[in-house]
C-alpha cells in the first residue's frame, strides 16, 4: 500500500517536473475542453437556428452568453497552451504577443463595431499564430514514428485558412466586375478543394493513428456516431435542400464556390450533400481521435477538441460587421493550437 501511493507522488512530481521544465503538462485540457463545449453551444443557438431563436428570446440569451463566455475562456486556454508549450521562453513570449490583436478585438466587438484597421492587425497576428503553430506541428509529426500522416492535415489546413484569412477582405477591397476579383473568385474554389483535402486526410491520419495504437476493435465503437450523423445530414438536403444551404452558407460560411458561387443562385442538392461531409468528417476525425485518449497524455483529446474548433470556425465568408467575428477568429486559433499541442504529446 505504501510502494503504491509513494508511486503515485513519485508520478506526480515527474509530471510537475515536466510542467515546470517547459515539458507537456498533465493531461488534462481546462479550460480548452470548457471553451470549445460553449462556442460549440452558443454557435448552434445563435447560428445554426438563428429562426427559432428570434422567437425563444431565453434561448438568444443563453446562445449569447455561451458565445461570450466561450470567446473570453478560449482566449485564456490559447494564452495556457502557448506558455505550457516545449518551445524556448522567448518563442513562447513572441507567440504570446501574437494573440495580442485578437484579444483586443475580441473586446472592441463587444462594445461595438471593430475597426477596420484592428481587423486587419487581427487577421495578420492570427495567420502568424496559424503559421507557427502548423509548422511545428509539421515538424513534430514527421519526427515521430507513427504519426507522420498527422502532418498532412496539418499542412492543408494551414493554405486553406491562409486563404481564407486572406482572400475575403481581398474580395471586399476590389470592384466585383474586375478581373483581379475573378481571379480571387477561383481562389475562394481553391481553398475550398483545401478543405476537402484537408478534412480526407484527417480522418484518414486519424484512423490510422488510432488503430495503431489501441486497435480497431476500440475504436470501432466512437465511428458509431459519425457513421450516423453522416448518414442524416448527408440526406438532409433530399428533403430540405435550401434550408440546408442556408444553413452551410449562414453558419459555417460555406460559398459553394466550388459549383459556381455566387453565379448559382441554389446549389443542386447533391453539391449541398457532399459539402455536409466537411461536418461530418471532422467530427469523424473527432471522435475517433478520442478512442485513444488513455493512452496518448491527452493527445487525443486536444485533437478531437482542436477539429471541433475548426469546424466551428468554419469558412473565411466576410460577415456583417467585416472581414472575420470574435467566434470565428478564437476558434481558429484555439484548434488550431490544440491541433499542435496533440503533436508534443503522442
Amino acid at each position: 500500500m505504501s510502494e503504491s501511493v509513494e508511486g503515485e507522488i513519485v508520478e506526480g512530481g515527474v509530471a510537475e517536473g515536466a510542467a515546470d521544465a517547459g515539458g507537456p503538462p498533465p493531461p488534462d485540457a481546462f479550460p480548452a475542453g470548457v471553451a470549445v463545449v460553449l462556442l460549440a453551444a452558443g454557435f448552434v443557438a445563435t447560428r445554426m437556428f438563428q429562426r427559432v431563436a428570434l422567437d425563444r428570446p431565453a434561448l438568444a440569451w443563453a446562445g449569447t452568453f455561451a458565445v461570450v463566455a466561450g470567446v473570453v475562456l478560449g482566449l485564456v486556454a490559447a494564452q495556457r497552451v502557448v506558455w505550457s508549450s516545449p518551445l524556448p521562453l522567448a518563442v513562447r513570449a513572441l507567440r504570446s504577443a501574437l494573440l495580442a490583436p485578437m484579444t483586443i478585438f475580441v473586446v472592441a466587438a463587444m462594445l461595438g463595431e471593430p475597426s477596420r484597421r484592428l481587423q486587419g492587425a487581427t487577421i495578420l497576428g492570427t495567420a502568424l499564430t496559424l503559421l507557427v503553430a502548423c509548422a511545428v506541428g509539421v515538424v513534430r509529426s514527421l519526427a515521430a514514428k507513427g504519426r507522420r500522416l498527422d502532418a498532412v492535415p496539418l499542412a492543408l489546413l494551414l493554405a486553406g485558412e491562409l486563404c481564407e484569412l486572406f482572400g475575403p477582405p481581398m474580395r471586399l477591397a476590389v470592384p466585383t466586375s474586375s478581373a483581379f476579383a475573378r481571379s480571387l473568385d477561383r481562389f475562394g474554389a481553391f481553398a475550398e478543394a483545401l478543405a476537402f483535402a484537408g478534412v480526407a486526410t484527417a480522418v484518414f491520419a486519424a484512423l490510422v493513428g488510432a488503430v495503431r495504437r489501441v486497435g480497431l476493435a476500440k475504436v470501432a465503437p466512437f465511428l458509431a456516431l459519425p457513421a450516423a450523423l453522416t448518414l442524416v445530414t448527408g440526406t438532409l438536403p433530399i428533403n430540405l435542400p435550401r434550408s440546408t444551404a442556408l444553413i452551410a452558407q449562414q453558419a459555417f460560411g460555406a460559398r459553394f464556390d466550388l459549383v459556381g458561387g455566387a453565379v448559382v443562385a441554389h446549389p443542386s442538392r447533391l453539391a449541398v450533400a457532399a459539402y455536409t461531409l466537411l461536418f461530418s468528417g471532422l467530427v469523424t476525425a473527432a471522435m475517433v481521435s478520442l478512442s485513444t485518449q488513455r493512452v496518448d497524455r491527452g493527445a487525443g483529446l486536444r485533437r478531437a477538441l482542436g477539429w471541433i474548433a475548426v469546424l466551428l470556425a468554419g469558412f473565411g465568408a466576410p460577415t456583417a460587421a467585416g472581414s472575420i467575428d470574435a467566434l470565428r477568429v478564437v476558434a481558429l486559433t484555439l484548434g488550431v493550437l490544440l491541433l499542435e499541442d496533440a503533436t508534443a504529446r503522442g
